[in-house]
């Protein structure tokens, strides 16, 4: 089988395995304990060795591997941060109510979702339920019920005459999903949850629960050369990151790789961007090596992030939408993302940093800046940069449809974005 494929079926299954960022922790944890990694508890003391991979989980949505190289004040730190969250829908916590004998589950939108392609289209369910313990006290449990139970219907085209011309959608009213009949007027979903878990009702105290698209991702085109499929953006460069950092062999810095949970909505939580983690780990390795504050700014000035987010492709049926002297292709590699506004962090040196590497890799790149007379999306890569004061590049995997249920991406591109975090890692 070609090796790009190969990256491409890994990265599908994963995605497909990965609905929230709770499964997503879950199989990413699965690819570094295949890689023979350890994992590190925050709370507890830290012995940590040169050349050992290894990881913490932080509230079940937020992943981060690191590994010791060679020395930090003199080589720096090589960081990798992508965040695997995706717009979409979260179930309220009071969960459904019945309206004319149908049960509908309370939902509000979770970040800038495309709304139309959610409707009519079966849904499954995931996410984290906590429940008692037999000693009462709190158990969370990930669940992930693969089969549709979920659909919102759209009106008809004879009761809203103008659905193709730019309708609006009520989240409060319109969009609450229909979970089953209910002849006696009841709710029935907290049992629902019980019978999937294997408890009691009464032992289910909360949840963060959200429906996703059913059927799993696929690849499409004549020679299959792209892949659709929901949660690329992020979930896909997340994926990039922690197989990166495993892939790189004999790395001379310390290499860490973070997966975060909530850039759709600030990443302003103790699982997002915006938490200490990256300090942590910073500050502890410091610590382990017998670093004093100098010796830790030192190391920061040498250091380099790599900030992974998905980037715009040019879709030919919007031309004027993309700047027209960078065109942005599926399949021809990861893109560098420009904006002198900093929504991007990339400054000049950055952009070379990025640029040889790749060309010493034998890595394809592009370069995007929006349109002069349009407002791009923001990433995680300038908070971290200005937080750390460490030279960041913002970087990304091209993609078409973007926050859309489903989006797609190109075949490819999983192999060289992979084999670039490697490169990264491995100090080249």
């Amino acid at each position: 089988m070609d090796i790009k494929r190969q990256y491409a079926d890994d990265l599908l299954n994963f995605l497909n395995n990965a609905p929230t960022p709770f499964q997503s922790v879950d199989e990413l944890e699965k690819m570094l304990l295949s890689a023979g990694a350890v994992e590190l508890c925050e709370g507890d003391a830290w012995d940590i060795e040169r050349g050992k991979l290894y990881y913490m989980k932080k509230r079940g949505t937020q992943i981060a591997a690191f590994k010791i190289g060679g020395e930090p004040k003199d080589v720096g730190f090589r960081i990798g941060a992508a965040h695997q969250d995706s717009p979409g829908f979260r179930i309220k916590s009071v969960a459904s109510k019945v309206d004319f004998g149908i049960e509908r589950i309370s939902v509000e939108p979770y970040g800038g979702l495309i709304v139309h392609g959610w409707l009519d289209r079966p849904l499954a369910l995931a996410g984290r339920v906590v429940i008692k313990d037999e000693n009462k006290n709190a158990k969370a449990v990930n669940i992930n019920v693969t089969r549709p139970v979920l659909i919102i219907p759209s009106a008809a085209i004879h009761v809203e005459r103008g659905v193709n011309e730019g309708a609006k959608f009520n989240a409060q009213t319109q969009l609450c999903p229909f979970f089953s009949q209910s002849p006696d007027g009841k709710t029935h979903f907290v049992e629902f949850l019980a019978r999937e878990i294997g408890c009691d009702p009464a032992d289910v105290v909360s949840f963060e629960l959200a429906p996703y698209e059913a059927y799993p991702g696929c690849y499409v085109g004549e020679h299959e050369e792209f892949m659709s499929v929901a949660r690329l953006d992020d979930a896909a460069m997340s994926h990039a990151v922690i197989k990166g950092v495993i892939e790189a062999k004999d790395a001379p810095s310390c290499d860490i790789a973070v997966a975060f949970d909530h850039e759709e909505c600030g990443s302003n939580s103790d699982r997002g961007a915006r938490s200490n983690t990256i300090e942590q780990i910073i500050d502890r390795v410091c610590e382990k090596l017998g670093y004093g504050a100098e010796d830790k700014y030192r190391a920061l000035s040498k250091s380099v992030v790599f900030s992974a987010d998905m980037a715009h492709a040019a879709h030919p049926g919007y031309l004027d939408k993309a700047e027209p002297t960078m065109p942005v292709y599926l399949n021809k590699g990861p893109v560098l993302k420009v904006a002198t506004g900093q929504s991007y962090a990339c400054s000049s040196e950055s952009s070379a940093f990025f640029k040889l590497l790749c060309e010493k890799s034998d890595i394809p790149y592009q370069v995007f800046n929006n349109r002069s007379d349009a407002r791009g999306g923001g990433t995680i890569g300038p908070m971290i940069s200005a937080t750390y004061g460490i030279m960041t590049v913002d970087i990304g995997n091209p993609m078409l449809s973007m926050h859309a249920v489903r989006e797609l991406g190109g075949v490819d591109d999983a192999y060289y974005m992979t084999k670039l975090f490697g490169a990264f890692y491995e100090g080249k």
